[in-house]
């Protein structure tokens, strides 16, 4: 601790979460910014994979669309997440601002340059979708490590006041 009460920041962990993000971010890119769709390839495989659930007892209106959507929420999950450790927790709702700007410019993007793609709003829901899980999921986790932390500031505190040496 640098002081009694105050953790250090931790740069490395920040560091690695920056790095992962935009390494992420890339990946996103790649796959939605890249002329064809990604799914022309394996749509026979989305196709088989669907009749598979359906057997399962999954509803048959749950179909191709509905797969591609659920992919679109689990890609942005990670993007939202550390979008949000990166923000100071005051202001880390701004991370489903970012996740549904990041997705409009996506869109409007393959709009505008991408002959093969078209511009559709469920895509934008379920980024934005998938960035707020994220954004839910990164608070929940900081607000365990805030207690946790308290817990452990507090021990500290009653030891010092005690002159008792820290446990470690």
């Amino acid at each position: 601790m640098s002081q009694i009460g105050i953790p250090p920041k931790s740069r490395l962990r920040h560091g690695l979460v920056v790095t992962v993000l935009v390494i992420y971010t890339v990946f996103i890119l790649a796959v939605t910014l890249s002329p064809t769709q990604l799914d022309v390839s394996t749509q026979r495989l989305v196709f088989r994979f669907v009749d598979v659930l359906h057997r399962f007892g999954v509803p048959t209106w749950f179909d191709y669309a509905e797969v591609e959507f659920s992919a679109n929420i689990l890609m942005f999950i990670p993007f939202g997440f550390m979008v949000t450790l990166l923000i100071p927790v005051r202001f880390a709702w701004l991370a489903v601002i970012i996740s549904l700007s990041f997705s409009m410019g996506i869109e409007l993007f393959q709009r505008e340059f991408l002959a093969a793609r078209i511009f559709d709003v469920r895509d934008i829901v379920a980024n934005t979708l998938g960035g707020t899980i994220g954004y839910v999921a990164a608070a929940f986790l900081r607000s365990l490590v805030h207690a946790r932390d308290k817990r452990v500031i507090a021990r500290a505190l009653w030891q010092a006041r005690r002159g008792l040496p820290p446990t470690g």
